[in-house]
């Protein structure tokens, strides 16, 4: 075969590819979302954690899910502030999560889990402080709660960090108003977050606590 009809050949396939992509794109790009959610919370746990990041979305659900009795105690992990100087001119995260109390009328109080680093910067590090947390009370079972996208991760990540702890580790997904796993593809928000977890996602997998190769302080 001729260098001309092997070429012709190979951009005949691939834009045969091409065309079976674009026409069968939504269930192949739904499909790839739903590769890095899990829901596996369960009625009964020792504690809701609510993880820090996306607290406009996280604080709701956790609140959702205490309202249903998935869990008695409400907790939010402690972030390292990003600017120290000007960081009191917001709010922080526990006066944030009572205003939502307030607005969704219920009669929850939250509690904020120390870090031991002076803040945590990744998900490895909460896992490391609500690890050592949990011990302190007994715990057994509890609930993390992060964005949905966000979910197989940071449960994986917590499921390293607990390994041989004895301490059941469940996630809970919180949707958001912009995208889901079947239109994320359509937003700048959604293309942003599911690259970004295709590329940390591995990071994660690959080590089984926080990755020297990764700067966080």
């Amino acid at each position: 075969m001729s260098w001309s009809k092997k070429l012709l050949w190979s951009l005949s396939v691939l834009v045969l590819f091409c065309a079976l992509f674009w026409f069968f794109r939504k269930p192949l790009l739904t499909g790839y979302a739903g590769l890095f959610s899990v829901q596996s919370a369960n009625k009964g746990a020792d504690a809701i954690v609510c993880l820090s990041g996306g607290r406009v979305t996280r604080v709701p659900e956790t609140l959702r899910l205490w309202n249903q009795g998935y869990a008695s105690s409400i907790y939010l992990t402690d972030s390292k502030k990003q600017n120290k100087e000007f960081s009191k001119l917001e709010s922080g995260n526990l006066m944030f999560a009572q205003q939502v109390v307030r607005k969704m009328e219920l009669n929850a109080t939250w509690q904020t889990i120390p870090s031991l680093t002076g803040g945590a910067t990744s998900t490895f590090d909460e896992a490391e402080d609500v690890l050592a947390y949990a011990k302190q009370k007994g715990w057994k079972r509890i609930i993390i709660v992060t964005d949905e996208f966000h979910t197989r991760r940071a449960r994986y990540a917590f499921e390293k960090i607990f390994d041989g702890s004895g301490i059941e580790v469940e996630a809970a997904g919180a949707v958001n108003e912009i995208f889901s796993d079947d239109d994320w593809w359509k937003s700048d928000k959604g293309i942003s977050c599911y690259v970004l977890e295709t590329i940390k996602f591995p990071v994660y997998f690959l080590w089984d606590q926080e990755p020297t190769v990764v700067r966080n302080d």
